[in-house]
């Protein structure tokens, strides 16, 4: 049987495990990607880089992430040994993390982080696979909520303050060393608890069926109009995504004007409220369809950006950061994890996943270095503009989605999505 028919046979604890230990493990290892971005005040403080190494540092951290995303998650769908994978890329996340306080100058920081982003780029799209070859079709769409809601509630909500108090105790190096630890401890977790999926029916007998060969088989999937669609929608999104991340601290320290401390309080009370729109926008669009939830939610995602950039000193627009701006991480989960996933046949779930997170991360990235330089030119609102604008693009490219709501992970979805490859 393949991953997705089973997971209906498969028990209960088994799932739910799958699920916690994953949700656990993204949100540890978002909060070392997002630590940077927290404490970047302080680091600037102390190696006095310019906007535009900043933007630099973040682009080529969003880079390793996606060049490694795509490679890693097709050789899991290759050769069917997902979890020895994964413990990899958890491990050595966590060793970058630690190893970041010995970064004294923008090219040894550069060069760190770019391997971290690397190392993390393993990471999710083979959890998600995973998730799926355990979910009940009907749980799918929530449990990969779930696994989402562990960056809102660990690196969102936990993170800002538990990382600007440790900074205020010690010193940045010092937190970096602190914030590993869970992360390999994240990894023991994988190892002892996570579950090698069975080897599918799709992944590879899907080739013999239609005389295909793998990469026709990949190509022909990733031809798929809803693959190309959400890989435009991921171009847009996560440069809209990391440019709001990467500068938001520096944005509120410096524009808005918040002390450190009241900024972290203010990022982690976002996260309390993202947490709930982790489980929530997922939730949601089982009931009203992908392609609405995606229409509407990235329009959503736009007015936190364009209210800091009108009103940075606002109150207002703070409440509506906290309110509406957790959309802005939890939507990711239906253009790289959801929509792929009910429009490819099982053996190329990982693949399809991680292109599109990897092409829109790799391109993406560009605009978090090109917002860096503007910003030294015309001043950090600029930044708020591009996420801004972003976000606009990626509810107009979404107009372009074909519905799969009715087509999660059964029998018929997956012979309807393997008769797009070639004989």
């Amino acid at each position: 049987m393949s991953q997705s028919r089973s997971a209906s046979q498969n028990s209960w604890p088994l799932e739910g495990r799958t699920v916690l230990i994953f949700f656990l493990t993204w949100g540890l290892v978002f909060l070392d990607r997002q630590a940077l971005s927290i404490l970047m005040p302080l680091i600037d403080d102390d190696i006095n880089l310019t906007k535009s190494q900043v933007g630099q540092i973040n682009m080529w951290q969003t880079i390793g992430y996606a060049l490694s995303a795509p490679i890693f998650a097709f050789a899991a769908d290759r050769f069917g040994r997902r979890k020895p994978i994964l413990l990899f890329g958890i491990l050595a996340t966590a060793v970058l993390t630690a190893v970041t306080m010995s970064a004294n100058s923008f090219g040894a920081l550069l060069i760190v982080r770019s391997l971290l982003g690397a190392s993390e780029g393993i990471i999710l799209p083979i959890a998600i696979a995973i998730v799926a070859s355990t979910s009940a079709p009907q749980r799918f769409g929530r449990n990969v909520g779930f696994v989402y809601a562990g960056a809102a509630v660990i690196a969102a909500s936990l993170g800002p303050v538990v990382v600007t108090q440790i900074a205020e105790m010690s010193t940045w190096k010092m937190t970096f060393v602190m914030i590993s630890v869970p992360t390999f401890v994240a990894a023991l977790l994988v190892w002892a608890f996570i579950e090698e999926p069975a080897p599918t029916v799709d992944a590879a007998p899907v080739g013999e069926r239609t005389g295909a060969s793998d990469r026709a088989a990949l190509l022909a999937g990733l031809a798929n109009r809803n693959i190309l669609v959400c890989v435009a929608i991921s171009i847009f999104a996560m440069g809209g995504l990391w440019t709001f991340n990467s500068f938001l601290p520096l944005y509120l320290t410096e524009v808005s004007e918040l002390p450190i401390a009241t900024m972290g309080v203010v990022m982690s009370l976002f996260g309390v409220v993202s947490i709930l729109w982790q489980v929530f926008l997922p939730y949601s669009s089982d009931r009203i369809g992908r392609k609405p939830a995606m229409i509407g939610y990235a329009l959503l995602a736009a007015l936190t950006p364009a209210m800091l950039l009108l009103f940075p000193q606002s109150g207002l627009s703070l409440v509506v950061y906290v309110a509406i701006g957790g959309v802005i991480m939890t939507m990711t989960a239906l253009f790289v994890s959801i929509i792929p996933v009910e429009s490819v046949p099982v053996g190329i779930m990982a693949t399809a996943g991680a292109l599109i997170m990897g092409i829109g991360e790799l391109l993406g990235s560009f605009a978090v270095g090109g917002a860096g330089a503007l910003a030294d030119r015309y001043g950090l609102s600029v930044v708020m503009l591009v996420a801004a604008i972003s976000y606009v693009v990626v509810a107009v490219v979404s107009i372009a989605l074909v519905e799969t709501r009715s087509a999660r992970r059964s029998p018929k979805a997956d012979e309807s999505a393997a008769e797009q490859l070639p004989v």
